[in-house]
């Protein structure tokens, strides 16, 4: 067998393979006995069927299998022969296969390979650290945060619509003097300050009392979902049918326990909400962080020609992510007019070169397997919040699937630990609200 070897653009190669003429033989003659052998042919005894007949009945079948056999058995070897770190499976295109006179078997191997990065300065990028606390201030606001979900909303007959209030209104919306769908409904439950309504909507009601009936004015915006809306004026009648105000439980022994605090102690309740909120505070963190530096990696290193195989891999994750998020959201079937390739392609190809470089980084740190103190503190972070950490600690160390993705988190958590112990360059202050709420 020979190969030869041609650069081609990008991270491409072509292989080209020339199987000796006795192998040839060999692989059409092993072919054409399974068929021989098995083939069905009315007016034949199985297994004694003419050559000829048998030719002309399956020989298109009988060439493609001494095809795949031939390639199948030489790929390997001619990759192996070559050199090349082959990333995904070779477009193969045979060039010559007539399988008469002992002719040789020639095919080409278009195959990828990892592209070659130079590593770049970790300083270069000039990041940020951020730097964060939970304060007593965060833990109160907390606090309120959870006697509003556990309050109740009673309706107050003198309270009016203003900000923290929710009022049940009906309404009838008309464009140019005729009613559009979805522009009428009753009993609406408008909560202000976080339904989200079209502007000039809500500020319009504010100040109003039950049983106050009277016409509004707004402007649909020009970016509206609706295509019959966008940037319309239009009027909406309105009948304020109550006011609620939220009433909210005292900080007690009884609100306490509601929360886990068998003791009641509100001590207790402050210290493990204090903990909880580190907890996602650092994760918080973690996340900006990861974000901030893999987007800098990706500018440092610029646009590179990346393996199909990696862009396609990522395709199908970002594909799969979606569709399992729409799930979420109640769609059971994507419309017919999804797209992956359109939808995600530059995604792809941006989270295909992140990995790459991700891959040089680990290999420049010589990082093959997670530091203790990583693979630790991603099991903290996964059981911390359980009454008995030490127990998931070890269930998650004996699950194989669940502590391989406890590894490799904590591979990846100490890969951005390194890299910006170089490339910070200052420090950022960021407030708690401001980190888990960061978008």
């Amino acid at each position: 067998m020979q190969v030869s070897t041609e650069k081609k653009e990008g991270v491409q190669h072509l292989l080209t393979v020339t199987v000796p003429a006795e192998d040839v033989k060999k692989a059409y003659d092993a072919s054409f006995r399974k068929y021989a052998k098995n083939a069905r042919i009315d007016g034949f005894r199985k297994g004694h069927i003419p050559t000829k007949v048998l030719e002309q009945q399956f020989g298109g079948q009988i060439y493609s299998d001494a095809y795949d056999s031939l390639v199948n058995e030489t790929l390997g070897q001619a990759i192996r022969e070559s050199k090349l770190e082959v990333v995904g499976y070779p477009k193969i295109e045979v060039k010559k296969a007539t399988f008469k006179n002992d002719e040789e078997f020639v095919y080409e191997a278009t195959v990828e390979v990892n592209p070659e990065l130079e590593l770049k300065p970790f300083e270069d990028l000039k990041l940020k650290s951020i730097k964060a606390t939970v304060t007593d201030a965060d833990v109160d606001n907390m606090i309120e945060t959870l006697r509003k979900q556990q309050g109740k909303w009673q309706v107050k007959d003198d309270a009016v619509v203003a900000k923290g209030t929710r009022a049940s209104i009906d309404f009838t919306g008309r464009t140019d003097g005729v009613e559009f769908e979805g522009g009428k409904a009753s009993n609406f439950s408008l909560t202000v300050g976080e339904t989200q309504m079209i502007p000039g909507f809500t500020e319009q009601i504010e100040g109003h009392k039950a049983g106050d009936k009277f016409t509004i004015q707004v402007k649909f915006p020009e970016d509206y979902h609706a295509e019959n809306l966008k940037g319309k004026d239009a009027e909406f009648d309105i009948v304020v049918n109550s006011v609620s105000e939220l009433s909210l439980p005292e900080v007690n022994e009884d609100f306490v326990k509601v929360f886990g605090v068998k003791d009641g102690s509100l001590d207790t309740f402050k210290s493990d909400l204090r903990k909880n909120m580190e907890r996602e505070l650092n994760r918080a963190k973690y996340t900006i962080t990861r974000g901030k530096l893999f987007d800098a990696l990706v500018a440092q290193y610029g646009e590179f020609a990346v393996p199909e195989a990696y862009v396609e891999a990522e395709k199908e994750r970002l594909a799969k992510n979606f569709e399992q998020q729409m799930r979420a959201y109640g769609m059971k079937k994507l419309p017919d007019s999804f797209k992956k390739d359109d939808m995600f392609k530059d995604e792809a190809v941006k989270d295909a070169r992140l990995g790459i470089i991700v891959r040089k980084i680990v290999e420049s740190l010589g990082l093959k397997n997670p530091s203790d103190e990583f693979v630790e503190a991603q099991l903290e972070q996964f059981a911390g919040a359980y009454e008995d950490p030490d127990e998931v600690k070890e269930q998650i160390r004996k699950d194989k699937t669940q502590f391989e993705a406890v590894q490799n988190a904590a591979l990846e958590s100490e890969v951005v630990a390194k890299v910006m112990e170089k490339a910070a360059d200052g420090e950022e202050e960021m407030t708690f609200d401001q980190l888990v709420n960061h978008r």
